[in-house]
């Protein structure tokens, strides 16, 4: 009895002991796994609750043009937040941000409140003397941190090429959004030791962790270039009232883009927001996104690449008597009249459509084709820039030949502005079809070069000795034909002009678009200027009128920035600019008396409309003119 006692007491005891180790086992795997598996989160929370961290925002890399001007800097601003914990007049605090920075008194007070947070963003990019007026009232719990906004020197110029940055500073348009990673740093912080309440504790150190500014960019536009550019296309608006415009000029010889501008515009300091459709619209750079047909200034490329191919030559001759029919269809020439015989040179200083779609039908659809494809159309050209278009070539099964007919005078294709300024480099630049591009090297903080841009050759698309021809035609359409009004006595200019009708679907919308490109110096170009009108509104639509001497001014300024000096075989032009006649009223006459008068006194003459007698004119009547002026005569 008594040994079952003992036995009993035994198991009991044994029992015991197995529940304290089983329960001390417990404790020990428990502590393993604290330590262990969650010991490093555990530290991350406890340094967490005693440590707080102010962040210091890395200041956006700079951008400069060719000649380190600065395009895009910083200014210092402030990021305000509150602590809540800190707090000690809830309402002050609140009353002193609301009062200065135009904030819900409501929304900001729970911000103040929350204790569940341990920090509450209030604004962003706060102008310094309003900070400094928030910090004169001394209130706990308000905490600033330095941040940088952007600025523009230049205000509205580059608007599209540069773009902007969101309020946080993220590049949202433009170069700023293509080069994004590279223009932003990292940020940086400041590390201190507070209590549970977040307030910094006497005697401890803070830690410095410094922020590394963004890298800056050093572009191929050139400030002073932009501005002639602007200049030309502010006045172009002034006058011809279109709906839209833009202009680039090129380095022909690199693919360097020299400068861009487009209208409509605005000042990059006060960017518009209100309206984000309205917004992203204006923000967007044609001459990169969007497409047109380019009309004659298209014929450039025919010509060159029917000379290349050996399917035209100089000793050429054809005869226009105002139209072409090609599958049944009527292809008019612009002069309606005819051009009646003419060389071939003269079928590109006449832009006689009659010759392009003869140049056309002699290449056949694969050689015209294989020349979009040479020329680079079809397919973006991989600018530096985002939402670059490759243009709009038609399905080579698709097309008829009529199609490829119109195409040879620039309809029936779309092109951006920039394809077909990189097209023109091409044929007067010797064959190279340069890749373009806007960045020439980038750069730290130290002007250390990270990378820098070597120019491209993406393909050759016609011979040297194509391209000395190329450029002597283009210099006799400005000399003696319809790009006249970019003549400048004593310079090599040259040039051709463009007018395309624009469609609604597949109708003719009634409305135009003008163009004219122009090389300089036209017998070894540096520079290749575009202009593209959209919709002039004023009284003529042709591009010798509304985009031409525009351009002219780009290159006279041109000439006076870099001191090019007149050219010694062109002295003799000098006095020809004295040679003036008077425009005469021609409004009333029938078609052929009103040409033959205007060109017996050496004027050039375009016709708008059909009809008989003529109702207007351009310019108006006693006018002064040079000899080998543009006039217009309309029957409407």
């Amino acid at each position: 009895m008594q040994n079952n006692s003992i036995f009993s007491l035994s198991k009991r005891l044994l029992a015991v002991f197995l529940l304290v180790s089983f329960v001390f086992l417990l404790v020990i795997v428990r502590l393993a796994y604290v330590q262990l598996a969650k010991g490093k989160w555990l530290q991350s929370k406890a340094i967490e609750q005693w440590q707080r961290e102010l962040p210091l925002n890395s200041e956006r890399g700079k951008i400069y043009d060719v000649n380190g001007a600065v395009l895009a800097t910083n200014y210092s601003t402030y990021d305000i937040y509150v602590r809540p914990s800190m707090v000690k007049d809830p309402k002050a605090v609140t009353y002193a941000l609301c009062s200065e920075l135009g904030l819900d008194f409501d929304e900001t007070f729970k911000k103040v409140t929350d204790r569940f947070v341990s920090e509450s963003l209030i604004k962003l990019q706060v102008e310094k003397s309003v900070a400094n007026k928030i910090k004169e009232n001394n209130l706990s719990g308000i905490l600033f941190s330095e941040n940088n906004s952007r600025y523009y020197p230049y205000k509205s110029a580059l608007t599209q090429v540069l773009g902007f940055t969101t309020i946080d500073n993220v590049g949202q348009a433009g170069l700023e959004a293509y080069y994004n990673k590279y223009l932003t740093g990292v940020k940086g912080y400041i590390l201190e030791e507070s209590d549970v309440k977040g307030v910094k504790i006497d005697n401890t150190l803070s830690t410095y962790i410094p922020s590394i500014p963004g890298l800056n960019l050093e572009l191929t536009i050139d400030i002073n270039i932009q501005k002639f550019t602007e200049d030309a296309l502010s006045l172009l608006v002034e006058e011809q009232k279109p709906k839209k415009a833009s202009a680039i000029v090129m380095n022909p010889n690199t693919g360097a883009i020299v400068s861009m501008a487009t209208y409509p515009n605005f000042d990059l300091n006060n960017v518009p927001r209100d309206n984000v459709t309205n917004l992203m619209e204006t923000a967007k750079n044609i001459n990169i996104v969007d497409v047109y047909e380019p009309g004659s200034t298209f014929k450039c490329l025919t010509m060159a690449n029917s000379i290349d191919v050996g399917v035209a030559h100089l000793s050429d001759t054809f005869y226009d008597p105002g139209y072409r029919i090609v599958d049944g269809e009527k292809i008019k020439c612009w002069k309606l009249t005819g051009h009646g015989h003419q060389t071939l040179s003269q079928g590109l200083c006449n832009s006689c459509n009659a010759v392009f779609v003869d140049l056309s039908l002699r290449l056949g659809k694969d050689k015209m084709y294989e020349m979009f494809e040479k020329f680079g159309l079809g397919s973006p050209l991989g600018v530096d820039f985002l939402g670059e278009s490759g243009g709009i070539v038609m399905n080579y099964d698709s097309a008829k030949i009529v199609d490829v007919a119109r195409m040879g005078f620039g309809q029936a294709i779309a092109t951006t502005p920039l394809q077909l300024i990189t097209s023109i480099c091409s044929i007067v630049n010797g064959g190279k079809l340069y890749k373009p591009y806007f960045v020439n090297k980038i750069t730290d903080a130290n002007d250390q070069i990270i990378s820098s841009t070597n120019p491209t050759v993406l393909k050759n698309t016609i011979s040297p000795k194509t391209s000395e021809i190329m450029r002597t035609m283009m210099e006799d359409v400005i000399k003696q034909y319809s790009g006249y009004y970019a003549f400048i006595p004593g310079y090599h200019v040259g040039g051709k002009t463009g007018t395309s009708q624009k469609y609604d679907g597949n109708r003719l919308s009634g409305e135009y678009i003008a163009s004219f490109v122009g090389t300089f110096p036209a017998d070894r170009p540096d520079y290749v200027v575009l202009i593209v009108v959209d919709e002039p509104g004023g009284a003529s639509y042709y591009g010798s009128i509304v985009a031409t001497p525009y351009a002219k001014k780009i290159i006279e300024n041109i000439i006076t920035y870099k001191d090019y000096k007149p050219s010694a075989d062109l002295i003799k032009d000098i006095a020809q600019v004295n040679d003036k006649v008077k425009m005469p009223n021609v409004v009333g006459m029938d078609v052929n008396s009103a040409i033959n008068t205007l060109e017996d006194l050496g004027l050039q003459v375009e016709i708008q409309n059909e009809g008989e007698i003529i109702r207007s004119q351009f310019p108006a009547p006693d006018t002064e003119l040079s000899k080998k002026s543009i006039v217009m005569i309309d029957f409407n």
